[in-house]
């Protein structure tokens, strides 16, 4: 049963976090207006995972100040998580005002959770801002991040990210090589003809599969 405002009101103001997480989640079925008050006070909760849901709500439910909050949660709260989670409804909230904030975010947070959250954000904002983070990414220890950039430069449709691709498209790992091939299919520029002609014959089926629809897709626009 859903609650009512008034009910969500109530279970936001119960000393258990579980409680208040619950309340949090029924608030996607309230309109923003009413929601956004809930989850601005939502994120001071004390409790870390309360202000991971917030900032979750905080990008699906917009109001006055709600952008501000967030890039508030991703500069300064003290939990990677909601860093991360800021960050990543900041690229949900699709405003490209966000591009200056995770790109300061990416050079200045060491959290490996919330520098991922930062790159899959900047792909969905697909602002040639984030080119150069995005660039910089494909060289981090961390796989997760490395493979969120090549996505994300498939997503920013950048043609001078093939240059950068290039290499990659010989890796040793078949995930990497997959996520290429759906990058350049995502570029789409004639250029990307010829890697993808390769990564068709590769020896793992789906980094194969993956090319053969890339192409496939060309052929289409072309």
């Amino acid at each position: 049963m859903n609650l009512s405002v008034e009910e969500i009101r109530e279970q936001m103001a119960h000393g258990d976090p579980g409680k208040r997480m619950a309340a949090l989640v029924a608030l996607r079925f309230i309109d923003e207006d009413a929601a956004a008050p809930i989850l601005v006070e939502a994120a001071a909760d004390p409790i870390p995972l309360v202000r991971v849901y917030a900032a979750i709500g905080l990008g699906k439910k917009r109001g006055v100040g709600t952008f501000e909050l967030l890039t508030s949660l991703l500069n300064e709260d003290k939990d990677a998580s909601v860093r991360a989670e800021a960050a990543g409804s900041l690229g949900y909230y699709r405003d490209q005002n966000a591009v200056e904030y995770l790109v300061r975010s990416y050079y200045e947070d060491m959290d490996w959770i919330v520098r991922y959250s930062v790159i899959v954000s900047l792909g969905q904002l697909r602002d040639e801002r984030g080119y150069s983070v995005l660039r910089s990414a494909l060289t981090s220890e961390t796989e997760m991040i490395r493979d969120a950039a090549i996505s994300a430069l498939g997503e920013l449709g950048n043609a001078q990210a093939i240059e950068v691709l290039l290499p990659m498209i010989s890796s040793e790992d078949s995930e990497v090589r997959r996520r290429v091939g759906q990058a350049l299919g995502a570029i789409g520029t004639s250029e990307c003809r010829s890697p993808l002609n390769y990564l068709v014959k590769d020896e793992d089926p789906t980094v194969a599969e993956f090319a053969r629809y890339a192409l496939a897709k060309l052929d289409e626009a072309h």
